[in-house]
C-alpha cells in the first residue's frame, strides 16, 4: 500500500449507549479512529422514500490494515456521515496491506 495514496481525512464512530436521568437508553457516537484513507465515489441514487426524495451515494473507503474496524462504526468524511455496508479484509494478501470499506450516505 502506498502512503501516498491515502491522502483524504476520516473519523471512525463507534456506538455507546447511555441512560438518561429518565433511565432511557441513549445512543450517542463517539470518534474512535482518526486515520487517512483514499476514498472513491461508487454510484449513486435517487429514491423516494415516505414521499421525501432522497439522494444516496455508495463511497470505497481504503485505510491501512492495523485499524480495528467493525460493521457496526459509522465513518465521517466531508462532514457527512457513512454506515458500513461491507468490509473486505485480503487476509490471503499479505503485500496489499489495507482494507476495503464499502459505506452509504446516511440521511439525517
Amino acid at each position: 500500500m502506498r502512503a501516498g495514496l491515502l491522502t483524504d481525512p476520516v473519523t471512525f464512530r463507534k456506538a455507546t449507549i447511555t441512560k438518561n436521568q429518565y433511565g432511557q437508553e441513549e445512543t450517542d457516537w463517539i470518534d474512535c479512529i482518526s486515520t487517512r484513507a483514499n476514498v472513491r465515489f461508487n454510484s449513486g441514487n435517487r429514491v423516494t422514500e415516505n414521499n421525501e426524495i432522497i439522494n444516496t451515494y455508495t463511497v470505497t473507503f481504503t485505510v491501512r490494515r492495523y485499524h480495528n474496524i467493525d460493521e457496526f462504526m459509522r465513518i465521517l468524511w466531508k462532514g457527512k456521515t457513512y454506515r458500513i455496508l461491507s468490509i473486505e479484509d485480503n487476509n490471503e494478501d499479505r503485500t496489499k496491506q489495507s482494507i476495503t470499506i464499502i459505506g452509504e450516505l446516511i440521511n439525517e
